[in-house]
């Protein structure tokens, strides 16, 4: 999956862009004020970074541990990061998260990549590494409105063939979050539907 991501590093924004629109930038921070008491964020699956100007604007002592499987990705994320010292840049998947309790942790176009059968472990492996009551959010594709079916075919025959994803359809993600453990707080979608962005509060099982 990361040579096929690293090629598509260079110009993945504007291509998305160009087929998604400013909704795929705008969806991923409607959110991001509601991190100013983490003590410290994860954000797996980040990219190119894109996020982080944002971020630090709104949130300027924010502590982040930043994920992603490809090097090229990470290296354009460090370049927008202006190499903070508060950023520690990870190259891995949820397998990397390290050892330690996050009360925050944004996965933007991370869950969409993955089988409904492997979802659950991805979701799980996720979990263990959040505090109780840790904000979560998630952006991502849905499929509710007429139309958005023959989206996510394109989508996902290009990035199966380009970046190797293991997914073929969009797995149904919020179905994956349920309460009590996943509490939904807020949540924004897109005017066309395609998009939605989920705030939760994360409940930690009782020892």
């Amino acid at each position: 999956m990361a040579s096929g991501f690293d090629f598509l590093a260079p110009f993945y924004d504007n291509l998305a862009r160009l087929i998604i629109g400013n909704d795929i930038v705008n969806s991923q921070l409607h959110f991001i004020n509601q991190f100013a008491k983490c003590k410290r964020l994860l954000i797996l699956g980040g990219g190119s970074g894109l996020i982080l100007d944002p971020l630090f604007k709104e949130i300027p002592n924010i502590r982040i541990d930043y994920i992603d499987l490809s090097p090229e990705m990470l290296k354009l994320a460090r370049k927008r990061s202006g190499n903070k010292s508060q950023v520690v840049f990870i190259q891995g998947t949820e397998n990397n998260i390290p050892d330690q309790l996050y009360d925050g942790v944004i996965t933007n176009f991370y869950l969409d990549m993955f089988h409904e059968r492997s979802l659950e472990m991805v979701l799980g492996k996720i979990k263990s590494s959040l505090a109780d009551e840790a904000l979560w959010v998630i952006t991502d594709f849905v499929e509710e409105r007429r139309g958005h079916s023959i989206k996510l075919w394109m989508m996902y025959r290009f990035f199966r063939l380009v970046a190797g994803i293991e997914a073929t359809f969009l797995p149904d993600w919020q179905k994956q979050l349920p309460e009590p453990d996943c509490k939904l707080l807020d949540s924004k979608t897109t005017t066309d539907g395609f998009i939605k962005s989920n705030l939760y509060q994360f409940k930690r099982p009782s020892e």
